[in-house]
């Protein structure tokens, strides 16, 4: 189970930053209903849970290298490595998301446009973490699928984790107007991602096929074909536990309406955890192979 500190790093970093970014989105609905002080003390634990799920996210990071204090001499030769710029720009992030939070705890204030640059901080932390990837010797990761994945687990398991959350602090505070908009602008975001992550698939094996036919050079693992292929049954069943969440919660918006907070909820809640599961087996699926 070797795989879990990298399972843990990446998608907790990935789903922090994809809540940071729901929030900002979720912000411009609350604020115009309950207002921005109720929309502040509703929103505050979820924002309070990304920055933890960020630090949990970046312990787990040490966890792989053997030996923690090795995390600081990564720092070394930023100019020239994947690797010294993902810690800078994790630091950044999880630093500026930690000090915001604080922020946003003690005063009661939260501003959007804040929390939005906050979220494009972690994103660019996300782009330095799939090159980081990219630019190895492991043939099932040198391809642009890497990138999709890595960035499609940000809106689709922070978007999960951010609706069902975000669902249970405001249930009471908004009309059946808002709480459609809401969930309606999460599930197209995270249908998106999934049906993004999904379709890049096919293209990937095909290319993994072609890649391993006239390679002459020395990747891992030595048989792609065969690796990739081990993961088959894993990657079924992440792509249906993604589509049965997407599923729920859109059903929860069909039937509910103006309920869907109310009567809907265990649904979106059913539906965001099928979601975040089917990312978990994504990602453990996609460490196997490599």
């Amino acid at each position: 189970m070797s795989e879990w500190p990298l399972v843990a790093f990446t998608l907790l970093v990935q789903s922090s930053a994809g809540m940071v970014i729901f929030i900002a989105l979720f912000l411009c609905y609350l604020e115009k209903a309950p207002g921005n002080p109720r929309a502040v003390r509703a929103m505050k634990p979820v924002l309070l849970i990304a920055a933890i799920l960020g630090c949990f996210g970046l312990l787990a990071s040490t966890l792989h290298m053997g030996y923690p204090w090795n995390a600081f001499h990564a720092l070394r030769h930023i100019s020239t490595s994947w690797l010294s710029r993902e810690v800078v720009f994790a630091a950044l992030y999880l630093g500026a998301l930690c000090l915001y939070t604080l922020y946003v705890l003690i005063t009661g204030r939260m501003n959007r446009t804040i929390t939005a640059l906050i979220g494009l901080l972690g994103l660019i932390d996300i782009y330095c973490m799939a090159s980081l990837y990219y630019n190895t010797a492991m043939m099932t990761w040198i391809h642009i699928n890497t990138y999709i994945l890595f960035f499609c687990a940000v809106f689709a398991a922070g978007g999960a984790l951010a609706l069902g959350l975000t669902a249970v602090r405001v249930k009471s505070l908004i009309d059946g107007t808002t709480a459609v908009r809401i969930t309606g602008a999460a599930l197209v975001l995270i249908f998106v991602a999934v049906a993004v992550r999904m379709t890049a698939q096919p293209f990937f094996t095909e290319w993994l096929y072609a890649a391993a036919q006239n390679s002459d050079s020395i990747t891992y693992p030595h048989s792609p074909l065969v690796a990739y292929g081990s993961t088959y049954t894993l990657r079924i069943i992440a792509g249906a536990l993604s589509v049965s969440g997407i599923l729920f919660t859109g059903l929860s918006l069909l039937r509910m309406r103006s309920a869907i907070l109310s009567n809907g909820m265990p649904l979106i809640l059913l539906g965001s955890l099928l979601i975040f599961s089917g990312e978990i087996l994504s990602r453990f699926a996609f460490f196997i192979v490599g």
